[in-house]
């Protein structure tokens, strides 16, 4: 055995490992692709379930009955309201280094 056979044994190996990795890869791209696919289903059922659920409320209920739940409970809606304010405030402030 020459080293003519030995470089074309070695180059057939290595040719037969691209092959299987590029088969591997082109499994697990498969894979992604798919999973991806059912991941973007089900946000898009969501996203349309909620948009419905959205367009079914009765607005003048939910008014009705935030306004109740402050008449009855001040002292929690105001501390409810000055916490939403400071998360809100800390989002968008302005940081020094832009």
């Amino acid at each position: 055995m020459g080293i003519n056979d030995t470089v074309e044994n070695t180059a057939k190996a290595v040719e037969d490992k691209i092959d299987a990795a590029r088969a591997s890869v082109g499994d697990r791209g498969a894979r992604i692709r798919e999973t991806v696919g059912q991941v973007a289903d089900n946000v898009k059922a969501k996203a349309s379930s909620l948009r419905d659920k959205i367009r079914d409320t009765e607005w003048d209920d939910v008014v009705d009955n935030v306004k109740g739940y402050v008449r009855d409970n001040p002292g929690k809606s105001v501390a409810i309201a000055l916490g939403v304010g400071f998360a809100i405030g800390l989002l968008f402030r302005r940081r020094g280094d832009d």
